[in-house]
């Protein structure tokens, strides 16, 4: 049964006493959960604020918001309505595309600090976990929705999720309540709609109690999830080198599962998209058991990973340039480079090119090959090829390192080291070439 102040107690509990906002439909769901915490006597929900969010997806929506926004003045609780333009439909497919739009507008309206409420019940966490099991999902995607997360910087509470949707509905009748009934909500080409009338009526036909049975499942996968993240966190810091990688060789120690499971944790740590399980492989079979000398890659949306020796990169994809490019360089002017980075100048005494060999023509290029340099403190002249086997550089940085030429001459490797005649000396004021990404 729906306990009023239970589920106000474990709000109250979970808010532990930040501003409240309710993400308010004007469904059924949501509607009962406005009624609960407009009617309560607790004190901490004083300053509750609804937001309710027009997606423009439905001819009646504006109507819609006016409802809403007529029931929050007779239950006298502030209200705000934001409409949004739902994007990337053919990507994410409707339903995920309306989700990401409404919490991005959501985000950008509450604080960080503060808490939103949502109404999802324990009949929505037995559909989710189904459409993850359908999907292919791991323990993560299968734990389905948590009673508290967090979404980008918004701090979710799911109130209802132990709540049957009977119950609610219940409720509802009981204090006469009135809702909006989305006509899309019975269009069963959405996944979604076609596991609640269709599929999930013979479910519960012959398993009266799916609903909180499938729901005690995902409470055992959000646990098992749990311990994974724990194992790979115990995992990553023996994998991690200075140079902002993983050690293959390290990493090749643990068991295939260990593996996975480390390399799922990181890529998400560095708020990368997750790969599929098939790219997942790929990343320990074509670049783990590569041969050391070799340079391969796997990529998906917005990801590269490589390897050089015995390091594992992770990366944005890199950015195309033309390596033939030559940018002029006027004094302490911040010069855009075609690597989409901008080289700027760090004063410091005794390190980098001299005021003298600043105030001389500048231009930056990058490797074409055949390029030497002497050293600072060295007599011999050395090839950049040479150079960079020596400082570990890996291959694809190695024609996206800015160069910088005297005339003719090259004077410095960004990042690296300087032409031993155009160097400030130890008293000397000092110009050291910076890469900022843009």
């Amino acid at each position: 049964m729906l306990n009023p102040q239970s589920v106000i107690a474990d709000i109250v509990r979970l808010a532990k006493g930040k501003k409240i906002w309710l993400a308010y439909s004007g469904g059924v769901d949501s509607h009962v959960l406005l009624h609960l915490l407009a009617t309560s006597n607790a004190t901490e929900l004083a300053g509750l604020e609804v937001v309710h969010i027009d997606h423009g997806l439905q001819f009646e929506s504006t109507k819609w918001a006016q409802y809403c926004a007529t029931v929050c003045t007779a239950l006298k609780v502030n209200f705000q309505c934001l409409t949004v333009n739902v994007t990337d439909i053919a990507d994410l497919g409707l339903e995920a595309a309306a989700r990401k739009a409404r919490y991005d507008a959501i985000a950008s309206l509450v604080a960080p600090e503060d808490v939103v409420l949502t109404a999802q019940h324990q009949h929505d966490q037995a559909e989710t976990l189904l459409l993850q099991l359908l999907r292919g999902a791991g323990p993560k995607g299968l734990s389905a929705m948590a009673s508290e997360s967090q979404l980008n910087s918004v701090t979710l509470i799911r109130p209802l999720l132990a709540i049957a949707q009977a119950d609610i509905i219940a409720y509802a009748k009981q204090h006469k309540l009135q809702w909006i009934e989305d006509p899309s909500n019975v269009e069963t080409r959405w996944n979604r709609n076609y596991i609640r009338h269709d599929l999930w009526p013979l479910i519960e036909q012959r398993w009266p109690s799916a609903a909180k049975t499938l729901s005690r499942s995902a409470q055992h996968c959000a646990e098992a999830s749990e311990l994974m993240i724990e194992l790979a966190q115990q995992d990553l810091p023996v994998l991690l080198t200075q140079k902002n990688s993983l050690s293959i060789s390290s990493l090749l120690l643990l068991s295939p599962a260990r593996q996975r499971n480390v390399l799922r944790y990181y890529i998400e740590s560095q708020r990368y998209t997750l790969p599929s399980t098939t790219n997942l492989q790929r990343i320990i079979d074509e670049v783990c058991l590569a041969a050391a000398n070799k340079t391969p890659l796997v990529s998906w949306t917005g990801v590269e990973v490589r390897r050089y020796q015995d390091d594992l990169y992770l990366m944005s994809p890199l950015w195309r340039h033309n390596p033939a490019e030559i940018t002029e360089c006027s004094g302490l002017e911040p010069v855009s480079l075609a690597t989409n980075n901008t080289l700027t100048w760090h004063v410091k005494t005794g390190e980098g090119l001299s005021s003298k060999t600043l105030s001389r023509d500048l231009t930056v290029h990058f490797r074409c090959g055949g390029e030497q340099i002497v050293l600072a403190g060295q007599q011999q002249h050395k090839s950049l090829k040479h150079l960079f086997q020596q400082w570990q550089v890996p291959t694809w940085q190695r024609d996206r390192i800015p160069l910088i030429f005297c005339e003719g001459v090259l004077v410095a490797v960004v990042g690296y080291g300087y032409a031993n005649d155009y160097v400030a000396t130890e008293l000397e004021q000092g110009f050291i070439p910076t890469l900022i990404k843009q």
